[in-house]
């Protein structure tokens, strides 16, 4: 599995972000292409201790669950549904938040050693596993938009 520790993989992803255009058109979903890289910011900032996120009940119930589904090799589905915090309701800057999308994922990897120890939803957390979570999510949205 490709990932985010990974210096090829990291520019290969990079160059798809950059790739990324106001007339990039989505395969599926709600998201304009600035919204999607908004959003691809907010997992990242949760598993750098940039972004806290409340948990319930039902979360901590189901989280492990959803996490073991998560972490297999295949990509993950069209229209899984996203924590509210991770919603994005106005169209931001393209180019100021491919920006911001390139420097999260190399601070996350600058950080490797320091990452969350523990999800909120999906517990105890694995530095392997938030480079999977992180590279699968991150690639889930950029196939959204054809990169």
């Amino acid at each position: 599995m490709k990932s985010l520790f990974n210096t090829d993989d990291r520019e290969e992803i990079i160059n798809r972000i950059q790739s990324i255009t106001a007339t990039s058109e989505k395969q599926w979903g709600k998201m304009s292409a600035s919204q999607m890289l908004l959003h691809a910011q907010a997992p990242i900032k949760v598993g750098i201790g940039e972004l806290k996120l409340n948990s319930n009940l039902i979360f901590m119930i189901l989280g492990p669950i959803i996490k073991k589904k998560l972490m297999k090799e295949e990509p993950f589905e069209h229209n899984l549904p996203t924590h509210k915090s991770f919603i994005v309701g106005f169209d931001p800057n393209l180019d100021a938040e491919k920006e911001n999308l390139i420097n999260l994922i190399h601070k996350f990897n600058a950080q490797k050693d320091n990452l969350a120890i523990k999800h909120p939803i999906f517990g105890k957390m694995s530095t392997q596993q938030w480079d999977v979570l992180l590279w699968k999510h991150t690639d889930h949205h950029l196939r959204q938009f054809g990169v």
